[in-house]
């Protein structure tokens, strides 16, 4: 048996809030976006995403696009904590995401709201008509603030959230 949130996977609103879209509801053009991509600092466990430092990256979000985020996280990929001592977001770092109209929101992090006291923050992604493309990796080789991404997984009837292959 496969989770649907395994591996790196995209997620919808459906997974949380009754009448979200389904993975196959998406049309596949739409998992083609263009991104803006934000290395920041390499952080701790359960370290926090500020809106300063994302705002501080100088990294131009257009609206619509998909938002990668990168934190060095994914080195700890398998290894023991991976989830329950993950960095995340904090609400205002949210905010700061949500208010530049992106289309999705990825990054080398499996939780982005505190695993150990969480805020909600992933509602509001999906309240917002986000989608959520999790645990990313290698984000480090990536060199250009600007990339296509494409992230497809499979087209099952009434699926929110499903494995996936991520190219950028």
């Amino acid at each position: 048996a496969l989770n649907s949130i395994s591996g790196t996977y995209l997620e919808t609103s459906a997974h949380r809030l009754p009448g979200g879209p389904a993975l196959d509801d998406i049309p596949p053009g739409r998992l083609i976006l263009p991104a803006s991509i934000i290395q920041l600092e390499t952080k701790k466990p359960r370290g926090h995403i500020t809106a300063g430092e994302l705002r501080a990256s100088g990294v131009r979000i257009r609206n619509g696009d998909a938002v990668i985020v990168a934190t060095g996280w994914d080195r700890r990929w398998n290894k023991p904590g991976f989830v329950t001592e993950s960095p995340h977001f904090t609400s205002e770092a949210m905010d700061w995401v949500l208010g530049r109209g992106p289309a999705l929101l990825g990054s080398d992090i499996p939780c982005y709201d505190d695993p150990r006291r969480p805020e909600g923050l992933v509602n509001k992604l999906f309240e917002r008509g986000l989608w959520i493309l999790a645990p990313l990796v290698n984000l480090r080789a990536l060199r250009s603030t600007r990339a296509t991404l494409i992230a497809l997984p499979p087209r099952i009837k009434d699926t929110c959230a499903f494995p996936c292959r991520a190219l950028v």
